[in-house]
């Protein structure tokens, strides 16, 4: 933080302004004094981080800091779109903490080659032996879980060959072995023998430690965090990433009319999570730009299997010709989404559009009713994330739809991590959900949703035929085409049950200033802020 700049100062300046709609005079401070430098990017967030942790953040704002101050062995490739805009590519990797990497011919051992001489930001070394520690450590801490979903269950499976490679052998194929291993959050490499050093009887991972402390891998270090207000970060001194940002501040500005304010202004360079209604008018801003990404993140109406009338094929087809598809599409995302038609999400291989044959039709909807013997004034209370306007908007909706049908609704607002316990623990009858697969791969969503055991298995679905084919097509390599068929039988048959009800996807928003260029688009939707620059 600028001398000039006290904390006294910074915190009485910025109360009033961040958590309203409107603006007068500048923003704050700091982000007026990081104006006059070239290169500090001043960035908008929804909220600040309730840890460091990288073992349980799971909001898309917390990737984009894991992916500042934690690096991985490897990286998405990126290709550019016919507009001129650079997203991912799934056929390419990009090389990071790692030089190289093999694959065994079975899939079941993956080998890195690290860079020499990689350091953490206290100095330490960042070698093939620090790398075996960081992930023993997430298969200790909360975030084992993931790297079972990767085929690695336990640390006796990470061999160190010498001090620049490192061998990872899996327990069974998995079709994103390389990917889930080496770039997603139980990659982020942590200085586990930092950590450790702060265990406790009743913490014997040192958890407790790094939720707000931590010793850099990535580009960035954290220069300065005020709680609830912002977060500065500068450049990690040993960092093999080089960037030619000088500092990133990111500010906390709770409401998003708010954002919309300061990016117009100009307040600040980048802002996440801009509602969609605005996303029109933005695009008329002089030195605003807007880039719009198909994205991989679905939404459904979910219902349960264990109980009447929710399991009778009849009461989901007439959910599934009552709602109102297009209606959902242009009130919720103003236009800014796609028709889903499948149990799994759009823009992710292997998804198949071909067996959804409903569209919104009351007059069917009702003659299915009628075949489910669905009492006269049946209730039904759907939790709904309160402040997520996709998820309110939905419901109210839906809940329109479903009244014409008799049915009485009750919509009941709660944090969005209430719901999300509520529906893991399957004390849900029926519900909107969204999901977003790290991995642009159906199989991948097959793992977390469709299994019998599977975690997001919110509704208890259970078909033989499709779990069997949902299993086979996990360990198959993705290329492969007897995999493609699987996952294509393997809708047509979830379809067909009606499994969920399909939605839509929605479309990810990327709001900034003219003059930040770099950015890409990643599956997971997480900005590499360190690659961006201020031109």
């Amino acid at each position: 933080m600028p001398p000039e700049v006290t904390r006294r100062r910074f915190v009485f300046q910025s109360l009033g302004v961040i958590g309203g709609t409107t603006v007068a005079g500048d923003l704050l401070p700091l982000l007026a004094e990081a104006a006059k430098r070239k290169q500090i990017l001043r960035v908008a967030i929804e909220r600040d981080f309730e840890t460091l942790r990288p073992d349980i953040g799971v909001s898309d704002t917390f990737n984009m800091l894991r992916r500042l101050i934690y690096t991985t062995p490897i990286l998405w490739g990126t290709k550019q779109r016919p507009d001129g805009l650079f997203i991912y590519d799934t056929d390419t990797l990009e090389m990071v903490l790692a030089t190289a990497y093999k694959v065994s011919e079975d899939r079941q051992m993956i080998e890195f080659t690290l860079r020499n001489n990689a350091k953490f930001a206290n100095g330490d070394p960042l070698n093939a032996q620090a790398l075996k520690e960081s992930y023993a450590w997430f298969l200790g801490a909360k975030g084992s879980g993931q790297l079972r979903v990767n085929g690695l269950p336990s640390a006796d499976r990470i061999e160190v060959v010498d001090d620049v490679t490192v061998r990872l052998h899996l327990d069974r194929p998995v079709a994103w072995g390389l990917i889930g291993n080496a770039l997603m959050s139980s990659s982020s490499i942590v200085h586990a023998k930092e950590i450790l050093k702060h265990t406790t009887a009743d913490d014997p991972f040192g958890t407790k430690w790094a939720e707000t402390k931590v010793i850099e891998s990535g580009p960035f270090v954290i220069e300065t965090w005020q709680k609830g207000t912002m977060m500065s970060l500068v450049p990690n001194p040993h960092s093999f990433q080089p960037s030619k940002l000088e500092r990133i501040i990111l500010q906390v500005v709770p409401d998003a009319s708010t954002r919309r304010i300061v990016l117009e202004r100009g307040d600040v360079d980048f802002a996440v999570y801009i509602a969609p209604k605005d996303i029109a008018d933005l695009r008329k801003v002089s030195g605003v730009k807007v880039a719009s990404y198909p994205s991989a993140r679905g939404w459904w109406l979910g219902m349960t299997w264990r109980k009447e009338p929710f399991n009778n094929i009849h009461f989901r087809r007439a959910m599934a010709w009552a709602m109102p598809y297009e209606t959902l599409m242009q009130v919720v995302t103003h236009g800014l989404s796609e028709r889903l038609r499948s149990c799994v999400p759009k823009n992710v291989s292997g998804y198949v559009g071909d067996f959804w044959p409903y569209e919104t039709d009351l007059a069917k909807a009702r003659e299915e009713l009628a075949q489910a013997q669905v009492p006269d004034g049946f209730s039904l209370t759907m939790p709904v994330y309160a402040n997520d306007p996709f998820d309110e908007e939905t419901n109210v909706l839906l809940r329109e739809s479903l009244v014409q049908l008799g049915l009485k609704i009750t919509l009941q607002k709660m944090p969005m991590g209430q719901k999300r316990s509520l529906l893991t623990q399957k004390q849900v009858d029926m519900a909107v959900y969204d999901w977003r697969p790290w991995v642009p791969d159906a199989g991948y969503f097959i793992y977390f949703n469709w299994l019998p055991d599977s975690f997001t298995n919110y509704w208890s679905y259970a078909n033989p035929e499709a779990q069997t084919l949902g299993n086979e097509a996990i360990t198959m390599a993705v290329d492969s085409p007897e995999r493609n068929a699987k996952l294509r039988r393997f809708q047509e048959i979830v379809n067909g049950d009606i499994g969920l009800v399909p939605l839509f996807n929605q479309f990810d928003n990327i709001t900034m200033r003219e003059h930040v260029q770099g950015y890409v688009y990643y599956p997971d939707v997480t900005p590499n802020l360190a690659r961006l620059s201020l031109e």
